[in-house]
């Protein structure tokens, strides 16, 4: 007999490592909704099985993808990114590196300025 085990949203939060107000964020987009919802209690309760999707869900998010582009591939039942939603996060990603860089050359250089003994001003 197989026998599911229910976590509070406290738990399923802590064994997770995110947050309660995570949970319920993800839950109002429909990004992970609870297993089951008490209807008394409104006592949330989550199945250990959805662990997998909660970590899927913060991979693609480590990842560059936005909530809503989570959402929107959970909605059509891939899960996953297509190449081409790979190759578009990979080149806004080399548009933040320049970008970081360019950030990076001008601190360097008001760092140079100020130390040569010149003015303080940026």
């Amino acid at each position: 007999m197989e026998k599911n085990i229910r976590l509070t949203i406290g738990e399923f939060s802590k064994f997770c490592q995110v947050t309660v107000k995570t949970l319920k964020h993800y839950e109002k987009m429909g990004l992970l909704v609870p297993n089951e919802v008490d209807e008394w209690t409104r006592y949330r309760y989550y199945d250990v099985s959805q662990m997998r999707q909660l970590n899927g869900i913060l991979r693609l998010k480590s990842l560059g993808f936005t909530l809503e582009e989570i959402r929107d591939l959970l909605d059509e039942g891939t899960h996953k990114p297509s190449i081409s939603q790979i190759e578009e996060k990979i080149r806004m990603t080399e548009r933040q590196i320049v970008k970081l860089e360019e950030q990076l050359k001008a601190l360097r250089s008001i760092v140079s300025f100020h130390y040569s003994g010149s003015s303080t001003e940026v």
